[in-house]
C-alpha cells in the first residue's frame, strides 16, 4: 500500500526573522505572530486532505505547527525525534553573518544541498548532510511502517526538507515557512 506524506516546514520564528541559525541541537526558537498566522493558513490549506495523523519534530516551532495542522481534522500528533532540524553544531544561535565569518567553508558546504562532494563536511559539534539525511529517511521509514493510514503529515524544518528534496528529486529548493510538498511512499 502506498501512502501520501505531506511534508511541511514550521511557521516563522523570531530567529528566522532575525537571520539567526537555528538547528537541531537545542530548542529555543518559538513561533512569532507571523508564524502562528502561517500555521493557521497551512491548517486551512490542508484541511480538505483529512490528514489523520501528523508526525512532528519535537522542537516547539515544528510541534506547534503540526498541532495546528492536526486541529483541522482532530488528528493525533506523534512526536519523532528524527524529524528535528539539521544540527549546525557550534553555529547555532548566532547570526548567519557571524557564522559565515567563523565557519565560512563549512557553513556554505552544509547549506549547499546540491554539492554531493561535501556530504561529509560538518560544522564543529554538528552533523553532516549524510548523517542528517539518513536520520530523516529513517523517520519516514518509521512513519510508513507505523501509520495504518493512506496519508500523514510531517511537521519538520527547512534545511532537512531541502536536503531530502534534493536527494529525492535532484533539485535544490529553499522552503519557505509553512511551505509543503507531497510524496508517495
Amino acid at each position: 500500500m502506498t501512502m501520501k506524506l505531506y511534508i511541511f516546514r514550521h511557521g516563522q520564528t523570531y530567529a528566522n526573522a532575525a537571520n539567526i541559525v537555528q538547528g537541531g541541537y537545542e530548542d529555543v526558537a518559538q513561533l512569532n505572530e507571523n508564524g502562528l498566522r502561517q500555521a493557521a493558513e497551512l491548517r486551512d490549506q490542508l484541511a480538505a486532505e483529512k490528514i489523520p495523523v501528523v508526525y512532528a519534530s519535537p522542537f516547539d516551532r515544528a510541534r506547534k505547527t503540526g498541532e495546528t495542522v492536526a486541529k483541522a481534522n482532530h488528528s493525533k500528533v506523534v512526536i519523532l525525534d528524527e524529524l528535528r532540524e539539521f544540527d549546525f553544531g557550534e553555529a547555532e544561535h548566532q547570526s548567519e553573518a557571524e557564522v559565515l565569518k567563523k565557519y565560512g567553508y563549512e557553513f556554505s558546504a552544509v547549506l549547499n544541498a546540491a554539492d554531493e562532494t561535501t556530504y561529509d563536511v560538518r560544522i564543529p559539534g554538528g552533523e553532516s548532510k549524510r548523517e542528517a539525511l539518513a536520520r530523516f529517511k529513517q523517520a519516514l521509514d518509521f512513519v510508513r511502517q507505523d501509520c495504518q493510514c493512506d496519508k500523514a503529515g510531517i511537521a519538520t524544518h527547512g534545511h532537512i526538507m531541502r536536503l531530502f528534496f534534493y536527494d529525492k528529486y535532484k533539485k535544490d529548493h529553499l522552503f519557505g515557512n509553512c511551505e509543503y510538498f507531497v510524496i508517495d511512499v
